[in-house]
């Protein structure tokens, strides 16, 4: 048994975009589930004409990039009366682009979490 669910929304009036790919299998009587998400949005944008322009939105910064820290965490659990192992991990961050003239700021959010359990064990 294999199933695959992929979703990939994009909204242009609120600016985000969201890839979802979840994955259920059974392989030697452990039933895995399995989830990614890349979740991005526009957090902010600006235009430039020219150099000057680009100087100017720079000024604020002296010349550092308020790059947020990327956030890590990971969480594991076991349960050995359910018999079941889960995993999430999740990283968060900002990142920018350049595109035609325009600065984007983007935050993003990218996620991986599984569940592995005996197969025939309800969750």
């Amino acid at each position: 048994m294999r199933e695959v669910i992929f979703k990939d929304l994009t909204s242009v009036t609120s600016r985000k975009k969201d890839i979802f790919l979840k994955e259920v299998f059974e392989k030697d009587g452990i039933l895995t589930r399995t989830e990614r998400r890349c979740f991005y949005f526009i957090k902010d944008m600006a235009r430039i004409s020219d150099a000057k322009d680009m100087g100017k939105w720079l000024e604020p910064y002296s010349g550092v990039l308020p790059m947020a820290k990327r956030n890590f965490h990971v969480m594991k659990e076991h349960n050995d009366g359910l018999g079941v192992d889960k995993l999430t991990c999740k990283i968060a961050g900002t990142f920018y682009a350049v595109v035609d003239n325009t600065i984007y700021t983007i935050g993003f959010l990218h996620s991986f979490k599984a569940n592995f359990m005996k197969a025939g064990r309800a969750e």
